[in-house]
């Protein structure tokens, strides 16, 4: 959050059952007795001694049944988007169950195929609620789309060190294409991506002690579609350590985080964000003010790093850091970054980004009119660009 994923669309259904005496064969062949064969989907009787097409199937066929909806010796089949029992005669039987948003029927089971409207795209927040689609194919024109504006219905404090403004803090985005946005009073809410209403997550403040955190979705194996919520922080200060590692089964509406481990990644003045991958891997972005920042692949299971760090340039961000936020889309990381000077003031809100095959780093957008704290991607974002 704060890849290309290839969605393969299989067919529910094969063409036909059997071919028969062969795909070469057609209307004439000379055969014996009450002999019936399927043609692609046309579905042949012997008649006067020759293959004669009866009927050309709309969805099936069968050598022995003739049309048919399914086949009967597949199992479960796939009807619209509900899994359902073959009968004998090739019907339709009775629905074993009907796949959720985001998730389509396929050689019957629900599969997660990245189809959720924008789910490819990053999305952002700031200060102010406005919630934003951040579509990178559009640079270098203006990437900004904006969805509407949060009205999440949060009941507590800001339990933020140092800042009492109720407002979002991070975001994350899940395969089915569901936002997640976390406020600085530690309530967590889910947020669609095409009108921005917002519900109540049902998550407890501070459950596993976790109170504020950086958070990115991550599948459990390369290329697999299923993913773990992972979050980096705990502290209601973003700048006391230790940053605590877990992850949250959001799929299994478990919200009580499970604990991996502690961040050991080179110290940064502050909790780093996080985005994830289709690869099953893991970044953080951790900020400094006079040090450097960076980006680093960080260990789901432990919390330690991996790898070299991608440093953001060879100086520290500036005086202050108002506001950051981070994710990767095609092979880019992507950071939003708002610095002040000394005094507080003079705003700078800025695109950053690093190309994760070369290590090049740029600033890309400067003096944005908003100031982003979440950006999500979801890991059906693709992760290189042909």
């Amino acid at each position: 959050m704060r890849c290309l994923v290839l969605a393969i669309a299989l067919a529910a259904c094969s063409a036909h059952v059997h071919q028969g005496n062969g795909t070469d064969a057609g209307s004439g062949d000379s055969c014996t007795g009450s002999a019936t064969r399927c043609l692609s989907t046309d579905f042949q009787t012997c008649v006067g001694g020759v293959f004669t097409t009866q009927t050309s199937c709309p969805d099936m066929c069968s050598d022995t049944l003739g049309c048919v909806q399914c086949d009967p010796s597949a199992g479960n089949t796939c009807n619209g988007n509900s899994i359902v029992t073959c009968n004998a005669d090739g019907t339709f039987g009775t629905t074993v169950s009907t796949c959720g948003t985001g998730m389509m029927c396929t050689t019957g089971t629900c599969t997660n195929s990245c189809t959720a409207d924008g789910v490819d795209l990053v999305y952002v927040v700031d200060e102010q609620n406005d919630f934003m689609s951040f579509d990178p194919r559009k640079l270098p024109g203006n990437p900004f789309t904006t969805i509407g504006t949060l009205n999440c219905p949060t009941t507590g404090q800001s339990i933020q060190t140092g800042n009492t403004m109720v407002m979002p803090f991070s975001m994350s985005v899940d395969r089915d294409g569901v936002a997640w946005v976390l406020y600085t009073s530690g309530e967590l809410f889910k947020v669609s991506l095409t009108t921005a209403a917002c519900t109540a997550a049902g998550n407890t403040v501070g459950a596993g002690g976790m109170q504020l955190f950086g958070m990115g979705f991550v599948t459990d194996m390369a290329g697999g579609m299923t993913e773990k919520l992972y979050l980096a922080g705990g502290n209601n200060d973003p700048s006391a350590t230790p940053h605590k590692l877990a992850y949250d089964d959001t799929h299994g509406n478990n919200l009580t985080p499970t604990a991996s481990g502690t961040i050991s990644a080179s110290p940064a003045q502050f909790s780093p964000e996080l985005t994830g991958t289709s690869e099953a891997k893991l970044y953080g972005f951790f900020p400094n003010l006079t040090q450097v920042a960076y980006v680093q692949e960080i260990d789901k299971t432990n919390g330690s790093p991996v790898g070299s760090t991608f440093p953001l340039g060879n100086t520290g961000l500036g005086a202050n850091i108002n506001d950051w936020a981070f994710a990767q889309w095609g092979g880019t990381f992507y950071i939003f970054v708002t610095t002040s000077d000394s005094t507080g003031q003079n705003r700078n809100s800025t695109v950053r980004t690093i190309d994760r095959a070369t290590g090049t780093y740029s600033t890309i957008l400067q003096n944005l009119p908003y100031y982003i704290d979440g950006a999500g991607v979801s890991t059906c974002a693709p992760v290189t660009i042909q």
